[in-house]
């Protein structure tokens, strides 16, 4: 029973402090933006709801002078009355007008931290943990909820004011009616349990939140909208969508009926109390211990707090849900890895992956071997690693290809290479420099990628190709280098106004591109960094046609050594220095790579030439053969000439091919049969 009684003190006085943390924060941010006009809000509209008071004493005076003909006391309680209604009414609009301004800032700069909170960290772990993206989905709810706090706390300010001006009042009344006042304390427990209950309820619904949502993207995006009709979808999305619906609102309505019981116990004490009062008044005029100014003076405050409480529960509830969600915004503030309330990168923004911070000035050599020693990496919530432990040496200036089932890790190590990941534990070395040790922004202004999921910018297109290197955003020439160096030149040829072309099907007179087209603007992204000492490809053919696969393989994997010269008109951004890492499922893709490994489990099984793994007849023997014979219904050692002089059947591709002396190590027969339990692939979003 202690035990209880102690943990709910805790919880209380985390819950005041969460809330003190909030109101700091909401205050400081209104002064930062505009300290003016925040001095202006936070000072004068309470001021103005103490002055408010005055009219009831004016009223006071005016009536208590009829009655005595006392025409002096009458006048000055008329211009009293008149002044501060005067002065309340002009004050008021002007504070409101200096409020709507601060709270549009307010709110601006909040969205503005909010942005920075999840795309400055330097590292995108964040994006993994079931917790942090369920709270991040109730701030994305409440975004318009910022500016607004603000007023919320000025009206809650405002309402105290009028409590303490009134109470002040009524004590030269009666001494009694000081308790008036407090029986509204009841009724605003009520209100704070009812929202802590609704609160509580929007927490569990989150998650079904974010499904409604994602299936509601489903019905009415453009890219599922072939799918959906295909499969005659759009009944089963609706009532999935009511299904995410009721369980995410359900919980939130039957908490706010909970809570409305007590709020009407609440409202029917301080009612009680109330008329009470009204009842002490009115017996002393009666006795003539009271004066008829007097009892106008309790019947107006009286009203007015009746006026005040009316709009109690709703003020109330609206503080503490716009604390609630100050409260969350400081939660992902808090987040490992996240920013500070600024709005700037966190600590961790200094920090290496393993959390040791980042030593000032450490600087990365010009080139160098990438060495993997030990490297482990698990998800957050989650016990079993995703990858690792993993040891590996990348040569200067080798390209290496990672191969692996669905689920392998490679896209998990293509992370952990860019430095958006963290690793748990072992460490990555360039050129013998420890990369915890350097700043994860100075490792990554080295890398440059084309990621599976890459992007699809809708904006010009020159834009969307030179955000790839943000100094060279404006610079033309550096924007067509790098798409003839990506071979995505033609890309921007059949645009109507060629670089200045509106890219993006929902833009005004916006061009929609192929998803081959918009991988090879990606690709030209990727090379706009022009000296990276690192290249990174994931799925870098997904989208593509054989012709443009073929140019990939030329200009990453086979043609090096001219394009590194610029003698084919690029940039030349691939010279010997530069590792080149490519993960992909075709082999075609990898066969010509220096250095080709093989995960399985998030551990590498394999790793040599292709010649080498395929002599070995292991898993990259059974995977490979396994896609040579998806081409081709008949053996794969045929009558069509290869590309060494060797045979190949009718309708196998040639980058395909192998001699019948590599099939003799692996199948007598040259064909190949499933292995493993699943295709050869990347899921989207896999590890």
């Amino acid at each position: 029973m202690r035990k209880n009684v102690v943990r709910k003190n805790v919880a209380r006085k985390n819950i005041v402090r969460k809330n003190l943390a909030a109101v700091r924060l909401l205050i400081g941010t209104a002064i930062k933006v505009d300290r003016r006009r925040g001095l202006l809000v936070l000072i004068l509209s309470p001021l103005l709801n103490v002055v408010a008071a005055l009219q009831a004493v004016g009223l006071q005076w005016m009536v208590d002078g009829a009655v005595s003909h006392d025409r002096a006391q009458t006048v000055w309680g008329g211009l009293l009355l008149l002044i501060v209604t005067v002065l309340i009414h002009q004050a008021t609009a002007v504070a409101t007008d200096i409020r709507m301004v601060l709270q549009h800032r307010v709110g601006l700069e909040f969205d503005r931290r909010l942005m920075n909170l999840c795309s400055t960290p330097p590292h995108i772990g964040h994006y993994q943990d079931p917790k942090f993206l369920d709270t991040a989905e109730v701030v994305r709810q409440r975004r318009g909820e910022f500016g607004s706090a603000l007023a919320a706390f000025v009206e809650n300010a405002n309402l105290f004011a009028r409590f303490a001006a009134a109470l002040v009042l009524l004590i030269t009344a009666s001494p009694l009616l000081a308790l008036l006042p407090l029986t509204v304390l009841p009724l605003a427990a009520a209100n704070r349990w009812q929202a802590r209950l609704v609160t509580a309820a929007e927490g569990a619904g989150a998650e079904a939140d974010r499904r409604r949502r994602a299936l509601f993207s489903l019905a009415t995006d453009p890219a599922p909208a072939r799918e959906v009709r295909l499969y005659r979808l759009a009944d089963e999305i609706a009532a999935r969508h009511r299904d995410a619906f009721a369980a995410a609102s359900g919980p939130r309505e039957a908490a706010r009926a909970k809570g409305a019981i007590a709020v009407a116990v609440g409202w029917l004490f301080f009612g009680s109390a109330l008329i009470g009062g009204l009842y002490v008044v009115s017996r002393s005029v009666i006795h003539g211990s009271g004066s008829a100014g007097q009892a106008v003076l309790v019947l107006l405050l009286s009203t007015r707090l009746v006026g005040a409480t009316t709009g109690l529960g709703w003020l109330l509830g609206w503080l503490r849900r716009s604390l609630d969600t100050v409260g969350l915004y400081l939660r992902l503030v808090d987040y490992p890895h996240s920013g500070r309330p600024d709005g700037t990168a966190g600590a961790d923004g200094t920090a290496g992956g393993n959390g040791v911070r980042a030593v000032d000035d450490a600087r990365l050599p010009s080139g160098g071997e990438l060495v993997l020693e030990g490297v482990t990496f698990t998800y957050p919530g989650r016990t079993v690693p995703a990858l690792g432990p993993v040891d590996l040496r990348l040569p200067r200036g080798a390209t290496v290809a990672i191969v692996g089932d669905n689920g392998a890790g490679k896209s998990t190590l293509v992370a952990l290479l860019a430095g958006l990941q963290p690793v748990s534990a072992g460490r990555i070395t360039f050129g013998g420099q420890d990369l915890s040790e350097v700043p994860a922004e100075q490792w990554r202004g080295r890398v440059t990628a084309c990621f599976q999921d890459f992007c699809r910018f809708e904006l010009l297109a020159r834009e969307a190709v030179g955000l790839g290197n943000l100094g060279a955003l404006d610079d033309p020439a550096a924007v067509r280098a790098a798409l003839e160096s990506a071979g995505a030149a033609d890309v921007v040829a059949g645009l109507t106004k060629g670089l200045d072309t509106q890219l993006g099907r929902t833009m005004p007179d916006g061009t929609d591109l192929s998803a081959g087209q918009w991988q090879k603007l990606a690709l030209a992204r990727a090379r706009m960094r022009t000296e990276p000492a690192l290249v990174l490809l994931d799925e870098p053919a997904a989208s593509l046609d054989p012709g443009s696969e073929a140019e990939l393989l030329r200009r990453y994997l086979r043609g090096n050594a001219s394009v590194s010269d610029g003698s084919d008109g690029s940039d030349g951004s691939d010279g010997s220095d530069t590792i080149t890492v490519i993960v992909s499922h075709r082999f075609s893709t990898v066969r010509d790579a220096d250095l080709i490994v093989v995960l399985d489990g998030g551990r590498i099984i394999e790793r040599g030439t292709h010649t080498e793994l395929f002599a070995r007849g292991g898993r990259y023997a059974d995977m490979y053969t396994l896609h040579a014979a998806a081409y081709t219904t008949g053996p794969v050692v045929g009558s069509a000439p290869a590309e060494n002089g060797g045979k190949v059947a009718p309708r196998v591709h040639a980058e395909l091919a192998v001699d019948a002396g590599e099939v003799a190590l692996h199948r007598a027969n040259g064909q190949g049969e499933p292995v493993g339990d699943g295709a050869v692939g990347q899921a989207a979003g896999g590890q």
